[in-house]
């Protein structure tokens, strides 16, 4: 596989670490972002998946793959939520979102999450 590069945010510094830990041990490079406001501050890298907490405080999930929608190449965005709610479904069921996926994390779920959106 050729390593790509997943960006992991979450406000949660144990899922945080433990999705970015996961993800290396898969080959994929990864960057960890506590908000999605610090994420937003990068400019610098060309992420080809974002992974990303629904709940946050400031910019949820589901908002920031509203703001990534407009950016080309636009990177796929993969939810994960303990809560999952209607507008979580809502934003996977019209396309907004590649999948969504409930804590806590099955990885071959994530994993398979991120492959199929990588590939889309």
């Amino acid at each position: 596989m050729s390593r790509s590069l997943i960006a992991v945010v979450d406000d949660d510094e144990l899922v945080r670490s433990a999705t970015v830990s996961l993800l290396r041990s898969m080959d994929y490079d990864c960057c960890a972002f506590a908000s999605a406001e610090e994420f937003l501050l990068d400019q610098e890298c060309d992420y080809k998946c974002v992974v990303s907490d629904l709940q946050m405080p400031g910019i949820s999930g589901v908002e920031l793959a509203h703001r990534l929608a407009s950016r080309e190449p636009r990177p796929p965005v993969i939810l994960i939520t303990a809560y999952p709610d209607t507008l979580a479904f809502g934003a996977r069921d019209s396309g907004l979102v590649a999948a969504m996926i409930e804590k806590p994390l099955d990885s071959d779920a994530l994993l398979a999450a991120i492959e199929k959106a990588i590939d889309s």
